[in-house]
């Protein structure tokens, strides 16, 4: 896979890529000064309107890293919401069960699962048949797995967004 940034120029709108590591661009650990002070590859300006990164896409490595590590952030903010997709939930599930991290980071991950059952069962009316139809079938498979780790998720739950404790905790058998 292809790691890279876009900076875009105020002046002239041209997109310059800028090549990235694999964990510089998860992590966003790369010099955003230097980035957005470098002169562009077609008008020489040094205005720039934006820095892009692409899409995310968390493996077991980028997992391992940012689990031992609580100055790495997929996400400076809500990163629980990164993790809360189904393509990473077994790696979550092994992670949590495994005790493989530090606490902050499981409940982290605690917290995306939940997350994960709201985006699969909240609001049926705003998607179609058939998406409900694999939101169903989503929340068949993440509910139980809630379910058997209600005790570690009752623990951390004053950190998780009131709005996901709401829609989630009666289905997983706890008071909200």
């Amino acid at each position: 896979m292809e790691y890279k940034l876009e900076r875009q120029c105020k002046d002239c709108g041209n997109f310059d890529v800028i090549a990235s590591t694999k964990m510089e661009a998860t992590f966003e650990i790369y010099n955003l000064d230097d980035i957005w002070n470098q002169n562009c590859s077609k008008c020489n300006s040094k205005n720039c309107a934006s820095v892009i990164s692409g899409p995310k896409f968390i493996d077991q490595e980028l997992l391992d890293i940012w689990g031992n590590d609580l100055k790495l952030f997929f996400m400076s903010q809500d990163e629980e919401l990164i993790l809360a997709e189904m393509q990473y939930f077994p790696m979550i599930l092994e992670a949590i069960d495994n005790e493989k991290y530090l606490d902050r980071k499981i409940d982290i991950l605690l917290e995306s699962i939940c997350i994960l059952l709201y985006d699969n069962t909240a609001s049926p009316e705003e998607y179609s048949k058939e998406e409900n139809d694999i939101r169903e079938k989503n929340k068949n498979i993440i509910l139980p797995e809630l379910i058997r780790r209600k005790d570690r998720i009752d623990k951390v739950s004053s950190r998780f967004f009131e709005y996901i404790k709401e829609e989630t905790f009666p289905q997983i058998g706890l008071q909200y």
